[in-house]
């Protein structure tokens, strides 16, 4: 099978700053990505795209949509925010979340795209599955009540990344020919440690750690890709952009042999080229015995 990680902002510059080359697999390169609705590289647009291969244009998602409201009025309204910076966004959506009790999500792509079919899976990739997934790793920095504190921001942004490849280490067990999961701490921990370049070297070791466990439970016939949207700019690095602000500096690495695409748009064309490549192991196909009435009476169902 092969396994895709959607590593978000991890940046060529900095692996190669950082010296984790863990994140290089057995080839690396960099990849070219874009920038549409806004002046930088953003990830409810990029995402799609690699999972599509569609453009913003076609697959819908564009950075003046970033959120749907279950209240129609709030949902026109929400439309004319999108400029607003993102905490200011927040606040907003968090009293109209407690005035009108409505909610929102964020949308997601009506497009085909690669891990729709049998034996593929995804988790947690925006503008293509479970995108409220990304909304709590947003949340770490902006706590219900009063500052977050170092300690906390980590423990929360650790433990969402735990439970993402911890899922991703799992579907190896599962006879998949494809399992892709996109995880949110390297631009989360960027945007927050974009003046802290220890705390930025650790978070990529932690990051480094988790890719190399998952190569090495890494079957025979299973291969491993990873891959991000942008990369992140820092008071390090060598570019005089703000710090925080998303770079152009993506990169791909991977296990398989075949050669690597050069741009997001060709992602997903790779992607289906080598999954063509795996067969399904055999599974038990039998039907789980379910006790309807013992879960009807417990309330589970």
């Amino acid at each position: 099978m092969l396994i895709v990680l959607a590593l978000d902002a991890l940046d060529h510059e900095h692996v190669e700053h950082f010296g984790y080359s863990e994140l290089n697999l057995n080839q690396s390169g960099e990849i070219s990505t874009f920038s549409y609705m806004k002046d930088q590289p953003f990830t409810l647009e990029v995402w799609p795209t690699v999972a599509t291969g569609l453009g913003p244009n076609e697959h819908g998602l564009t950075g003046s949509g970033t959120s749907e409201w279950s209240n129609p009025a709030l949902d026109f309204l929400s439309k004319y925010t999108s400029n607003l910076g993102g905490n200011t966004r927040d606040r907003l959506g968090r009293i109209a979340e407690s005035v009108t009790g409505s909610s929102y999500t964020i949308p997601e792509t009506d497009a085909n795209h690669v891990f729709e079919g049998e034996n593929r899976v995804v988790h947690n990739w925006p503008g293509v599955h479970n995108s409220k997934e990304l909304k709590r790793v947003w949340d770490t920095a902006n706590p219900d009540e009063g500052d977050q504190t170092v300690a906390g921001f980590e423990q929360e942004i650790f433990g969402i990344a735990a439970e993402q490849f911890g899922w991703t280490r799992e579907m190896l067990n599962h006879g998949l020919v494809l399992a892709g999961c996109h995880i949110h701490t390297l631009d989360m921990c960027g945007h927050i440690y974009r003046y802290d370049e220890e705390r930025y070297r650790a978070v990529y070791e932690r990051v480094a750690e988790w890719v190399a466990e998952i190569e090495s439970r890494l079957g025979d016939d299973d291969e491993l890709l990873i891959m991000s949207d942008h990369g992140i700019h820092t008071d390090w690095d060598s570019d005089s952009t703000e710090p925080g602000r998303h770079s152009y500096r993506a990169m791909a690495a991977t296990t398989a042999s075949k050669s690597l695409f050069d741009d997001v748009h060709d992602a997903r064309a790779w992607i289906e080229e080598v999954v063509a490549e795996h067969k399904v192991t055999d599974e038990d196909e039998g039907n789980v015995d379910i006790p309807t009435n013992q879960l009807e009476d417990l309330g589970y169902i």
